[in-house]
């Protein structure tokens, strides 16, 4: 592995990824240096034709260069396009041998820029999310990193927040702790139970952290943190789903369950993410919340459900029909969801036929590929399979919700199918990093598998 010196001064060479990734990200850098070799933008023209993704982020890109070098006097070129009052922009302007393999010319660039043009005291770092290119990079002996300005600071799912915090015995009986029980009438939720709890232990925690115990003075304590003032905490109790609620027919098999519902239930969270391996339940308890808000308590008009198109393993082609036919093949965990929700185990045929048609006429499939420039008002939208999406997409389809509208983004980061992304740079992890002090967001992470003892068996024991 080659290490990367201690130097002031870095040029960082773009790889074409990076740029379609995030078209911005010419302007990450702070005070270091861009260069663009030749070869990335004779890749952008060829990804710039279509309407997905990857097209739309390559004209970006043409754009923002475009603007940049609009603004110079050509013949200044080689000096440097000042970027943001502190880094510069290279373009590649000496001629190199041109090879097949577009990799191979963007490492030889690097080698040459490294070896030949540079001063000594510059580290030239090679950026592409490309591992492959990395490992060839390696192998040439230069500096390779991925892009990382997207990347959130946890790795993988068990190292996220998880969205709760446990008060222990020893918590509950260290010097210091005052406990106050306040009951507060609400003409919608009922008599509310609430704790001011003053402790030296209080942290930093989130608002709307689920705060539980399993402590012999306080078993089966579930709430839900409101407000945070230095060392006292409001703790609001939750409605008991376990045992003595239900959405929809379904009650929680568990403490996360219960959390889950609550905030899906809760008027005052409008986003919410919900993460667990396959098994836990996030696309059926999601699914319940929101039948239960739509047709028993009337608050959102109808449930819009979408999802990315990423195949698991060979894509299966063209698909005939219009959107909803087209997207409805992903859509298998929604539709197990509502065979599950639609009626009772003793249901006959036509009785469970039935049902599923009644929850699909408030249930709406839409691709994510064709929402831009919509705006969903009064809508429960649930955003599956949330971690095969960039930082910009989650974006894009977070900001479509309209006023009255609920967001849930579902997602697994141990099944990422999208090329180049990771746990760290999905729009998932994104949401969760950069929503965590929203007073109007909460979070949790499902554990428990409540499939079968197969699945439960799977999730132990065999690793991706």
């Amino acid at each position: 592995m080659v290490k990367k010196k201690k130097k002031d001064k870095r040029l960082y060479v773009l790889d074409t990824n990076v740029l379609i990734h995030e078209p911005e990200s010419i302007f990450k850098f702070e005070e270091h240096t861009v260069f663009i070799p030749l070869r990335v933008l004779e890749e952008l023209d060829g990804h710039k034709r279509g309407q997905n993704e990857i097209a739309r982020n390559a004209r970006q890109a043409h754009r923002y260069l475009d603007e940049l070098l609009s603004a110079i006097d050509i013949s200044e070129l080689q000096k440097g396009i000042t970027l943001n009052d502190k880094g510069r922009l290279l373009f590649q302007t000496f001629e190199k041998e041109r090879v097949q393999v577009a990799d191979n010319e963007i490492i030889d660039v690097t080698k040459h820029l490294r070896d030949d043009v540079l001063a000594d005291d510059i580290t030239v770092i090679l950026v592409t999310k490309d591992i492959n290119m990395r490992i060839k990079a390696s192998v040439h002996g230069l500096i390779s990193e991925d892009y990382r300005n997207d990347q959130v600071s946890t790795l993988g799912d068990e190292l996220l927040f998880a969205g709760q915090v446990e008060i222990t015995d020893s918590m509950w009986e260290s010097e210091g702790v005052d406990i106050k029980v306040e009951r507060k009438d609400s003409p919608e939720l009922g008599t509310l139970i609430i704790y001011k709890i003053t402790a030296p232990w209080v942290g930093n925690w989130p608002v709307n952290t689920h705060v539980y115990s399993e402590s012999s003075s306080n078993k089966n304590f579930r709430g839900i943190l409101r407000a945070i003032d230095k060392d006292c905490v409001t703790v609001e109790m939750l409605p008991d789903y376990e045992h003595q609620y239900h959405c929809w027919g379904i009650q929680a098999k568990n403490k996360e369950q219960n959390f889950a519902l609550s905030v899906l239930t809760d008027p005052e969270i409008d986003f919410v993410t919900i993460a667990g391996e396959a098994g836990t339940g996030k696309t059926l308890l999601t699914l319940a919340a929101a039948l239960d808000l739509v047709y028993e308590d009337k608050i959102y008009e109808e449930i819009i459900v979408t999802r990315a198109t990423v195949p698991l393993g060979q894509d299966i082609g063209f698909l005939p029909g219009e959107e909803e036919s087209k997207i409805e093949p992903w859509m298998g965990a929604i539709t197990d969801a509502l065979e599950t929700l639609s009626a009772s185990p003793d249901s006959n045929d036509f009785e469970k036929k039935s049902g599923i048609e009644f929850l699909k006429n408030k249930v709406k499939i839409k691709s994510s590929s064709f929402m831009r420039g919509r705006s969903f008002s009064n809508k429960f939208f649930i955003i599956d399979e949330a971690q095969n999406l960039t930082a910009a997409q989650m974006h894009g389809l977070i900001s479509r919700a309209g006023l009255g509208t609920k967001v849930v983004a579902i997602g697994n980061l141990k099944q990422i199918d999208t090329p180049y992304l990771s746990a760290s740079t999905s729009g998932f992890s994104f949401a969760i990093d950069k929503m965590g002090s929203w007073e109007h967001y909460a979070h949790i992470t499902l554990k428990s598998v409540e499939r079968s003892r197969l699945a439960d068996y799977i999730a132990a024991n065999f690793s991706d």
